[in-house]
């Protein structure tokens, strides 16, 4: 090899590198998103979990359908290591879902309704604590829909640190 080929290849490697970094920073504008989307679809899935052994048809087929609905959206976080645009439309959707069953669900641990949802609830402790898994779970999705807005609006300061790292390496 002579200088220049192995000068060459030095500057291949650098620029594949940088676009790499790039890649990697663009996919970690979505990390909080997806460790909210992760944490929803474990919770929907416990929940299934406990409700499937007391055959309650209503509650194992709305944590069903939350269970599948969390996996769908936390593939569509996966695609974003290779498609930049801001938009999470599966994602967004989701959270909305949930954040409205959040609330359906925190009313109905007052109401008879509940041994159909929750038929694992025993005591008025448990209640306490289903509700406040509930409650926690409605702010995160709100948490999450506003840093979705900000990453669709330019606003993440991840999207800064990609600016500052492109103009700097050119």
């Amino acid at each position: 090899m002579t200088k220049l080929s192995l000068q060459e290849q030095k500057e291949e490697n650098a620029r594949k590198k940088h676009e790499d970094s790039i890649k990697y920073l663009y996919f970690s504008r979505y990390l909080m998103i997806r460790y909210i989307v992760t944490i929803l679809l474990f919770t929907n899935l416990f929940w299934l979990v406990f409700t499937c052994p007391y055959k309650k048809i209503l509650g194992i087929v709305i944590a069903t359908i939350m269970t599948i609905y969390s996996a769908i959206a936390a593939i569509e976080q996966l695609t974003k290591m290779h498609n930049r645009k801001p938009a999470i439309p599966i994602t967004r959707l989701f959270l909305w879902i949930q954040l409205i069953l959040n609330i359906v669900l925190a009313i109905t641990i007052f109401t008879p309704l509940k041994k159909e949802l929750f038929p694992f609830i025993a005591t008025n402790e448990t209640n306490y604590l289903i509700l406040a898994f509930l409650l926690i779970g409605a702010m995160i999705c709100i948490f999450a829909e506003i840093r979705i807005n900000n990453i669709m609006n330019g606003k993440d300061r991840y999207l800064r640190v990609i600016k500052t790292f492109k103009k700097h390496n050119q």
